[in-house]
């Protein structure tokens, strides 16, 4: 397996920079497709396979994908993903790509970010390759902006009703499921990883705050309008406030509160729980001064 090509996009965002180290230890024969070069080595080290590649770019994806055994496709939310990721799909088939791993997420909601993933998977799934699915529900990560007000005081807050639970998944077990899926290859393919840790509300997430960053932490709800207003003020793209107020709709519905034991049942560890990620990333939710 590990004599197989793997291209990798979105090295340097949030899992892949976990990803990347994980797929270093396992030995697996890796390129790295990046926009920029340097940067990723400055992020990820200069003993890393990277090559220039751009997914708005089809000419440098058919480029970098040549001799390509497997695909793992990830890039960041946008409104022209589904775009960006067509192009990479056509290239890695024009390329002869065996096998197409994608990072995905719930694609069962309405909102334009799943949508997008869901037509992204149908088009892997009628393009010819083998492929398999990885969908993780909330990612921790999203607390930094969530939880932004805590670097100034001790109230954070969003629209989601109080009795809500999520589904809370910390991007670095997504890197260790990513990384097992793509160490053994046809062992999952088909499969679609619904990829969550346990289901908590906003009152529980401040609890669990207030416990490891030994403050009174406490979540404010408000009204969904008022929220539009404060997330405008700070500057957030239009795009990403309406596809937000619908993730908020479907939260409210409790269509993210489901628990699935994939994490454990693929890479043999727990999830991580949301305890140990505010532990591990204190300084993200601290007052600097």
């Amino acid at each position: 397996m590990g004599k197989h090509l793997i291209a990798i996009t979105g090295a340097t965002g949030v899992t892949g920079q976990h990803l990347t180290p994980l797929l270093r230890d396992r030995g697996l024969n890796t390129r790295y497709l990046v926009r920029d070069v340097n940067k990723a080595q400055d992020l990820l080290g200069h003993d890393v396979n990277f090559v220039y590649a751009n997914l708005d770019d089809r000419a440098s994806l058919d480029r970098a994908l040549e001799g390509v055994h497997t695909l793992y496709l990830n890039s960041g939310h946008s409104p022209i993903l589904e775009a960006q990721q067509t192009n990479a799909i056509e290239a890695a088939v024009k390329a002869g790509c065996e096998r197409i791993v994608k990072l995905s997420g719930n694609i069962d909601s309405l909102a334009p970010i799943p949508m997008a993933h869901k037509a992204l998977e149908k088009k892997i799934a009628s393009c010819g390759s083998r492929y398999t699915f990885i969908r993780p529900n909330f990612f921790m990560t999203n607390l930094y902006y969530v939880a932004a007000d805590l670097k100034e005081g001790n109230t954070f807050t969003s629209a989601i009703p109080r009795d809500v639970t999520i589904s809370m998944t910390d991007p670095r077990d997504v890197a260790d499921l990513t990384a097992t899926v793509l160490e053994e290859d046809d062992k999952h393919d088909g499969q679609g990883y619904y990829q969550t840790g346990a289901a908590i509300s906003l009152d529980q997430v401040a609890e669990t705050f207030s416990k490891v960053l030994k403050r009174d932490i406490r979540y404010n709800i408000v009204d969904v309008g008022i929220w539009k207003n404060i997330v405008t003020k700070r500057g957030l793209p239009s795009w990403l406030i309406e596809h937000q107020v619908k993730m908020i709709g479907f939260a409210a519905a409790g269509t993210y509160s489901y628990v699935t034991n994939v994490t454990k049942d693929v890479t043999g560890n727990d999830p991580r729980s949301l305890q140990a990620f505010i532990s591990d990333h204190a300084t993200s939710f601290t007052p600097t001064c």
